[in-house]
């Protein structure tokens, strides 16, 4: 009887650490992915090309020479337009912040005399790709040009992981009603330097690079010690107890 006591506490005692360890695993685990989306906001693909055309959710900052009250930071809204101070609505969309430039000091002369105006992009919001699979750091992309590289893009989210298949990695144009991919093999493009598949991207698209078949294999072998899995052995446990 004693030992049946003993055993009951014991096996109490096993389960209440497992589930306490579990959860705080799975804590870690979920304050690490947070870090790590954070982290890949703050990055932008800085694009070779510097053509940048404005789109909606872009930031920009005009200045004008000696005008502190024509100045200030703006927001291209879903209409294409900023709200700018005393004159109204401005186009900003499909426009680079030099021809916006033009526009703002053709239409700043009924206001002021020889108008000397600058803008600067603050945030660019507008232009994106996104980067699947096995990367360093996986995510949605800002763009700083109206294209990038598929290296610079790569390069942005910290390169490949030793598990990727980096002859079967996949660019996928969504913009189509059929979307169009191409298989790419970035081994070449990254570590031979041959440039034949280093495709140009456009704002939308999708690079998806897979892992090898034994990758797969090793991480469903290591799904089995997962602290959700361990968590359901838990609870088997607790049933059978039962």
């Amino acid at each position: 009887m004693r030992m049946s006591k003993v055993l009951t506490i014991g096996v109490v005692a096993l389960m209440g650490f497992l589930l306490c360890s579990s959860q705080g695993i799975a804590q870690e685990q979920e304050q690490e992915v947070k870090g790590e989306q954070e982290a890949v906001q703050e990055v932008v693909i800085e694009g070779t090309t510097t053509t940048y055309t404005l789109g909606q959710g872009d930031v920009v900052e005009v200045l004008v020479r000696n005008q502190p009250e024509f100045s200030g930071e703006f927001v291209i809204g879903p209409d294409g337009n900023i709200q700018y101070t005393f004159v109204g609505d401005i186009q900003a969309e499909g426009l680079t912040k030099e021809q916006l430039k033009e526009n703002l000091e053709k239409d700043l002369q009924k206001y002021v005399k020889f108008p000397e105006a600058s803008v600067t992009i603050l945030a660019y919001r507008s232009k994106f790709v996104y980067i699947l699979g096995e990367v360093a750091r996986p995510g949605k992309y800002p763009m700083t040009g109206d294209t990038v590289t598929l290296r610079e893009a790569l390069v942005a989210a910290g390169l490949p992981t030793p598990d990727a298949a980096l002859r079967r990695v996949y660019v996928i144009n969504p913009a189509n009603e059929e979307p169009a991919f191409q298989k790419v093999d970035i081994f070449l493009l990254l570590y031979k330097g041959i440039l034949k598949d280093n495709l140009t991207l456009a704002s939308g698209d999708l690079i998806v690079v897979p892992s090898t078949i034994p990758s797969e294999i090793n991480r469903a072998l290591r799904q089995l010690l997962a602290p959700i899995t361990r968590a359901a052995v838990v609870e088997d446990l607790i049933d059978g107890y039962k």
